[in-house]
């Protein structure tokens, strides 16, 4: 019996879900004797990596858990999942450590602080909506109702006109609805040797991007 790649790639490309891949780089910010990345870096926002724009694919979500040895080697956190990359995806040939995928079909609720005129006020995940800005009143430490910024194509929010702006060097909270995100753990995509080299897909573990760095 020889395993077929299209077989494969056209039974993932029905029961998957579709998903953004953005490849990893270093940043250049990172210490060469420690690896700990520049945390006021706003190019990279303190992650110590970079990403290339989102190429879209398709992939199988294999489980919603991990395998028993990654549990046995305290590796498993809580979130973490699998996933199958076919070869017909982007992502077969080039995935790689730290690499950031985002599920294009499932979202949950977002709400986190940023400061206002600091050079990390970036938002660096998949947003879909925001519907909430405010602020605390520096005498009551009353909510102050802002209005919803325009956020550009580098994540960073504006006011246009200053209306319903955040006073300079202000914490804020922006709430709204984002996709969920994941990046590759430090497994690498495993490789199946069979038949010769058939490029067979391969698997993947994700962990939440929130916990990215941490």
């Amino acid at each position: 019996m020889r395993l077929d790649p299209a077989a494969f790639n056209r039974f993932l490309g029905e029961i998957g879900q579709q998903v953004a891949w953005r490849r990893s780089y270093a940043c250049a910010c990172l210490n060469p004797a420690s690896g700990a990345p520049d945390p006021k870096h706003a190019l990279c926002a303190g992650k110590g990596r970079l990403w290339n724009a989102p190429v879209q694919t398709v992939c199988g979500i294999t489980r919603q858990d991990v395998s028993p040895e990654l549990i046995a080697a305290g590796l498993f956190d809580s979130g973490d999942m699998q996933m199958t990359i076919p070869s017909s995806s982007p992502m077969w040939r080039d995935a790689g450590r730290f690499d950031r995928v985002v599920m294009l079909n499932a979202t949950e609720v977002f709400s986190q602080p940023f400061t206002r005129g600091a050079p990390t006020e970036k938002i660096i995940f998949a947003w879909k909506t925001i519907d909430r800005c405010f602020w605390l009143h520096p005498t009551t430490r009353q909510a102050v109702e802002g209005s919803v910024p325009v956020i550009d194509a580098d994540g960073r929010p504006s006011w246009p006109g200053g209306v319903g702006e955040p006073p300079p060097a202000t914490t804020y909270s922006l709430t709204g609805i984002k996709l969920v995100e994941y990046y590759l753990l430090d497994q690498l995509p495993s490789n199946r040797g069979e038949h010769l080299g058939a490029e067979l897909p391969k698997r993947v573990t994700l962990r939440r991007f929130d916990l990215f760095g941490r």
